[in-house]
C-alpha cells in the first residue's frame, strides 16, 4: 500500500510532464489547430492554382524538372516543395502541404522557446509568449497560406539556433548546417544573395580564429549551390540572380505611384517609355507590340501564356524580357520624376506595421475568425480603424491624412523601433562591458541582422504586402521583447546573475557565460 506521503511512478511522470514547456506548447498547439479548424480556417489552395510565384500544377507534375529549371520568376525551392507533394499525392496535394506547413508551425514554436531561452529568458515567460505567437490569428493564418513567408521563418529560427551551436562548440558539421540553411534560404528566397555568404563567412572567420577552416569548409558546398543557381540563370536568362521580378517590384516603387497625369506628361516629354503604359505584370498579349520578335521555345513553362487555372502565367518569356524594360523606366522615374518613389516608401512603412493578419489573400479565412481577429488586431497591435487597400487610398486622396495612422498598428509603430534600437544599445553595452559570454552578443546581433535586412530590401524594393514579407521576423521581434522584459523585471544585476525569487521560476534562467569562454573570449576593454 503507498502512503499519502509518497507518489507512484506514473503520477510523477505525469507531474513531471505538466511541468515542461514542451507540453504546454504542444497541448497548446494541438487544440488551437483544432479549433480553428472547427471556425472554419481552412488550408488554401486555391493559392497554388493562382499566385504568379507558383508554376502551373499540371506542369508540376508532367514536366516537374523541367519547369524547375526554366523558372526564371523565383526561386526554385518553393515550386520544388509544391511539385513534390503533386507528384507523390495527386490531387490530394494541398493536404500533403497542409501536413508539412504544420509541422513547420510546431517546429518553429519550439525553436522559439529555444531561441529566447538562449537568451536568458526564463521558462515559463519563454513558454507563455511562444503560446500565444502559435496561437495568434497572424500565425494561424499564415500557416493556411502556401506561400513562402511562413517556410522563411522557419528557417531563420533555424539559422539562429544553428548559429548558436556552432559558437557554442565549432565543428565542420554544424559549420555547413549554418550554410546549408542560408542556401535554402536562398532557394527559397531572392533576398538572399550570395553575398551573404561571404559576409557571414568573414565574420565566423573573425570570430573563430582558431577554426578558420572548418568555416570556409562548411561555406564551401551550399554557397556552390546557389552559385549554380544564380550561373544556370545567367546562362539560360543572361541574368545573374535568383529571380526576374525585380523590374516588376520596382515598377510598384515608381510607376505605380504616378497620376495618369504625371505618367502622361513624362512620356509625352520623352521622359518615360510608352511601356509605362502597360500595368506590371499584365497580360502577355499587352506586350506582344514592344516585343514583336518574340517567338515560342517550345517550352511549356516559357510558352503558356495563362495557367490551367485561368489566371496569367508569369514565367511566360515575355515578362523576362518586360522585367528589364521596367528596370530602365524604374531608373527614368526615379531621375526625372523622384517624388513617386517618396510616396512609395511612405506607403511600404505605413503597410509595414500593419497586424500580419491584414492582408488581401486571407479574406475568406479572416471571416471564420473575424471578432477574434479584429480583438486581437485591436488590443495587441493597435489597429483602431480598418478598411481595404482601396479604402486607404480614397481616404488619402480625400485629404483625410491625419487619421490614417490609425489604420495601421500605432503600438507597432512604437514597439518595432523601440525593440529594435533597444536591442542595439544592449548589444553595444555588453560589448562595453564585456560581461557576458560572447555567444549571447552575436546572436543578438544575428537577429538585428535579420530584422534590418528584411526592412532594407522590403520597404525600400517594394510597396504594399509589405506586412506580408515582414512576418519571417515576427518571430524574431517576440525574442527581442521578451528578453528586454526579463531584463527590465530582474534588473540590472541579471546580465550578471542568475535571476532570483521575486518571480518565482518566471524569470529563471539559463547561465551561458562559462559555455563559451574558450572559443570566444571577452573582448579586452
Amino acid at each position: 500500500m503507498v502512503s499519502k506521503t509518497q507518489t507512484s511512478p506514473r503520477v510523477r511522470a505525469v507531474n513531471a510532464w505538466t511541468k515542461n514547456a514542451y507540453f504546454w506548447i504542444l497541448g497548446a498547439f494541438l487544440i488551437s489547430r483544432i479549433a480553428y479548424y472547427w471556425a472554419g480556417v481552412r488550408f488554401d489552395r486555391s493559392i497554388v492554382e493562382g499566385n504568379f510565384q507558383y508554376i502551373d500544377v499540371p506542369l508540376l507534375k508532367s514536366k516537374l524538372l523541367e519547369s524547375l529549371f526554366y523558372c526564371h520568376t523565383q526561386p526554385p525551392l518553393l515550386n520544388l516543395l509544391a511539385g513534390a507533394a503533386v507528384k507523390l499525392f495527386g490531387d490530394h496535394y494541398a493536404a500533403a502541404l497542409h501536413v508539412v506547413y504544420l509541422a513547420v508551425g510546431l517546429s518553429s514554436g519550439i525553436l522559439l522557446y529555444r531561441l529566447m531561452r538562449h537568451l536568458r529568458v526564463g521558462e515559463k515567460l519563454a513558454a507563455l509568449l511562444t503560446i500565444l505567437f502559435l496561437v495568434s490569428p497572424g500565425c494561424i493564418l499564415f500557416e493556411n497560406y502556401p506561400m513562402y513567408e511562413y517556410l522563411a521563418m522557419w528557417l531563420v529560427l533555424l539559422s539562429c539556433m544553428a548559429l548558436y551551436a556552432l559558437l557554442k562548440e565549432p565543428t565542420l558539421g554544424k559549420s555547413f548546417t549554418f550554410f546549408a540553411i542560408f542556401a535554402a534560404l536562398a532557394w527559397l528566397r531572392a533576398l538572399y544573395h550570395p553575398v551573404l555568404f561571404v559576409f557571414f563567412a568573414g565574420v565566423l572567420w573573425f570570430l573563430l580564429p582558431r577554426r578558420r577552416r572548418l568555416v570556409v569548409a562548411g561555406c564551401a558546398a551550399p554557397l556552390l549551390l546557389v552559385l549554380a543557381l544564380f550561373v544556370k540563370n545567367y546562362l539560360v536568362f543572361g541574368m545573374f540572380a535568383g529571380s526576374s521580378w525585380l523590374g516588376f517590384a520596382l515598377d510598384s516603387c515608381t510607376i505605380h505611384q504616378l497620376t495618369p497625369d504625371e505618367k502622361e506628361s513624362l512620356i509625352a516629354g520623352g521622359k518615360l517609355l510608352p511601356m509605362a503604359r502597360v500595368e506590371g505584370p499584365s497580360i502577355v498579349q499587352a506586350y506582344r507590340p514592344f516585343f514583336p520578335d518574340l517567338k515560342p521555345t517550345g517550352i511549356s513553362a516559357l510558352d503558356q501564356e495563362f495557367k490551367s487555372s485561368g489566371f496569367i502565367n508569369a514565367n511566360h518569356l515575355v515578362y523576362l524580357k518586360a522585367e528589364s524594360v521596367y528596370r530602365v523606366m524604374a531608373g527614368q522615374v526615379l531621375r526625372n520624376y523622384p517624388i513617386a518613389y517618396v510616396r512609395s516608401v511612405m506607403i511600404a512603412w505605413f503597410c509595414y506595421f500593419l497586424p500580419p493578419s491584414d492582408f488581401f489573400q486571407f479574406e475568406h479565412n479572416r471571416a471564420a475568425i473575424r471578432p477574434l481577429e479584429r480583438a486581437v488586431n485591436v488590443l495587441v497591435y493597435g489597429q483602431f480603424r480598418e478598411t481595404t487597400r482601396k479604402g486607404l487610398r480614397e481616404l488619402k486622396a480625400s485629404g483625410h491624412t491625419a487619421s490614417l495612422p490609425l489604420y495601421t498598428g500605432t503600438f507597432l509603430i512604437i514597439g518595432f523601433p523601440a525593440l529594435f534600437f533597444w536591442g542595439c544599445w544592449w548589444v553595444w553595452r555588453a560589448w562595453r562591458k564585456s560581461g557576458l559570454g560572447s555567444n549571447e552578443r552575436v546572436l543578438v546581433s544575428f537577429i538585428l541582422f535579420h530584422i534590418l535586412w528584411l526592412i532594407l530590401t522590403t520597404n525600400f524594393l517594394s510597396s504594399f504586402e509589405n506586412n506580408r514579407y515582414r512576418y519571417p521576423t515576427e518571430p524574431l521581434y517576440v525574442a527581442l521583447a521578451a528578453m528586454a522584459i526579463q531584463r527590465a523585471v530582474q534588473g540590472r544585476t541579471a546580465t550578471t546573475q542568475e535571476p532570483g525569487g521575486l518571480l518565482n521560476g518566471f524569470g529563471d534562467s539559463i547561465n551561458l557565460d562559462s559555455e563559451h569562454t574558450h572559443h570566444n573570449p571577452p573582448r579586452p576593454s
